[in-house]
């Protein structure tokens, strides 16, 4: 009998010795600045390349952009508040743009923000890392997404950790989806997103690292894992910060003459 007390007061030290542990050495959330996609390499140990290390790339301003500034993110969103400057309210600002940022988006190739961008991808996913997108971009562009991606050679189905028809958020305008390693958030708060997939798939990585442009996902992110406990680095990229400081509608107008008299758009409001 006494033996038996001992072996549950063991046992009991044995697993406050461990939890006690586990908070010591858990990684920290945290959100760091950076200029560079290699600084990624910064927050992996040399034990960490495997499966149960999950990096996640934002797509616009992150992972790619247009080969000039029209149809990007600065552009969209210089686009819809001057649809706001005119009596629109966001949401019909939002529907006056779309349609041309698709059209824009359906007759262009996207290139990479920094030459290393595409061999650090295929790096992480050599190394076995699970490498996935998320991204903020519409439904609509799902497909074409994946064709601007593919020719680029970038294929976030390498190392993607499961394959599923997740979709999220019905009834609440349209759903997010996720299909061939990325999840398509749409106008869902990009945590909520990540979190219904990790569910949907039972997978629990022991360390996500998320490198996205806008801090506000970031902070979406960090809130819906960290009630998960899952460690996270949030690393907000700056490479564009300048070109996006710097846009304005004026600056793209000769380019989107351009474009739009070689791909004609009727519904096209072009900045005089």
């Amino acid at each position: 009998m006494k033996s038996y007390k001992y072996l549950i007061i063991a046992s009991c030290l044995g697993l406050s010795l461990y939890f006690v542990y586990s908070w010591i050495t858990r990684v920290p959330d945290k959100i760091v600045e950076s200029v560079s996609i290699t600084d990624i390499y910064k927050y992996i140990q040399p034990d960490e390349y495997n499966k149960d290390l999950l990096v996640i790339f934002d797509i616009d301003n992150t992972v790619a952009k247009t080969p000039t500034e029209l149809g990007s993110d600065q552009w969209f969103t210089a686009k819809v508040e001057q649809f706001q400057t005119q009596g629109k309210s966001l949401l019909q600002a939002i529907d006056l743009t779309l349609p041309e940022l698709f059209h824009i988006q359906f007759h262009s190739w996207l290139i990479p923000v920094e030459k290393q961008t595409i061999s650090v991808i295929n790096d992480l996913q050599s190394k076995g890392v699970s490498v996935i997108a998320l991204t903020a971009r519409s439904l609509e562009l799902t497909q074409r997404t994946i064709e601007q991606l593919s020719r680029l050679g970038i294929h976030f189905t390498k190392t993607d950790p499961y394959e599923c028809p997740l979709t999220h958020g019905h009834g609440h305008g349209k759903a997010g989806l996720y299909i061939d390693g990325i999840i398509f958030s749409g106008n869902h708060n990009k945590g909520e997103m990540l979190t219904s997939w990790l569910n949907k798939i039972s997978y629990h990585p022991k360390k996500i690292i998320f490198i996205d442009d806008k801090l506000k996902n970031l902070q979406a992110v960090e809130t819906a894992v960290h009630k998960r406990d899952y460690p996270f680095i949030g690393i907000r990229y700056g490479y564009e910060d300048e070109a996006v400081r710097n846009f304005t509608l004026e600056s793209v107008a000769d380019d989107e003459r351009a474009f739009l008299t070689e791909h004609p758009f009727e519904n096209a409001l072009i900045t005089p």
